[in-house]
């Protein structure tokens, strides 16, 4: 593959990304990270219209934005709106992206190809496990007790709550999963821990020291969060819409950690070649 790819905006997973990519012998463009000295000893910044205009190959983060309207920029001066970058590329062009949403729409009527690899299993496979770890940092600081034998309860058993069950467990946690699908419940149980059903967790919930939520669904409602003790701690890793009643909690007295992106906060450089090779592997499908 001769590919020459432009990155714009986003985090330091980005910039992790183009250095892999960089060592493996393709060209990378970088565009808004002028505040990040990591930028200028990979490659360039300059003016995005006329860049995005010879751009082939652009890169994006995950998620493309967090308010619908600009790009997902951090270590960028200037906001940089969708518009802006949907009007400046031009057909033919491939784009990578995550979370994309209605800009991938816009970019579709262009009639240029939009692929979100965060929707990929290798990428989801992957970041469980920067997550689980990003996770057990959180609680390592927060919790005023160790992780051994404390009481964490997951709600989902997808990858990621898969990888976190595994990890606390290993570390002697008593994990009970809890989950609407018979055959969660069943995997869960099978490997080793309680397992319940989500609409039973309200009888439960106030053996936990934990509560992780892996479910991008409002399920953790007041009757729950009332059944919780004062002293638990809730961290919310789900994406928008989230699963935990925030605000309730917070009523309650009960602290919530919103923790999105957990693999860019604690394992950029990992989590950064994930993305890097994902982009490259639905390269090589397109290419066969």
């Amino acid at each position: 593959m001769n590919t020459e790819f432009t990155v714009l905006g986003g985090d330091e997973r980005l910039l992790y990304m183009a250095e892999d990519l960089i060592e493996q012998g393709f060209n990378v463009h970088l565009l808004g990270f002028d505040k990040h000295k990591k930028a200028c000893d990979i490659s360039f910044n300059s003016d995005l219209s006329d860049a995005l205009k010879k751009s082939r190959a652009v890169i994006l983060p995950v998620p493309v934005s967090r308010d619908g309207v600009n790009l997902n920029a951090p270590l960028s001066n200037e906001t940089v709106s969708l518009k802006l970058i949907a009007d400046s590329l031009t057909p033919g062009c491939l784009v990578f992206c995550g979370m994309a949403g209605e800009f991938a729409e816009m970019l579709f009527k262009k009639g240029i190809r939009v692929y979100d690899y965060a929707l990929r299993d290798e990428f989801a496979v992957r970041n469980a496990v920067p997550t689980a770890e990003g996770v057990c940092e959180i609680l390592i600081h927060s919790l005023p007790i160790t992780l051994r034998s404390s009481r964490i309860f997951i709600t989902g058993y997808g990858r990621t709550a898969k990888a976190c069950a595994k990890l606390f467990g290993s570390m002697g946690s008593r994990v009970t999963v809890a989950a609407r699908r018979c055959s969660s419940l069943a995997s869960a149980s099978s490997e080793g821990y309680e397992a319940l059903y989500i609409r039973e967790l309200h009888r439960h919930i106030h053996r936990a020291d934990v509560l992780i939520n892996t479910v991008p669904a409002p399920i953790i409602d007041k009757k729950i969060i009332d059944g919780a003790r004062s002293d638990c701690l809730f961290v919310e890793i789900a994406s928008a819409p989230y699963g935990i009643d925030a605000d309730y909690a917070q009523k309650r007295g009960i602290r919530t950690i919103n923790a999105p992106s957990l693999p860019g906060r604690t394992s950029p450089k990992t989590a950064g070649i994930i993305i890097g090779d994902t982009v490259l592997n639905i390269l090589r499908e397109g290419n066969e």
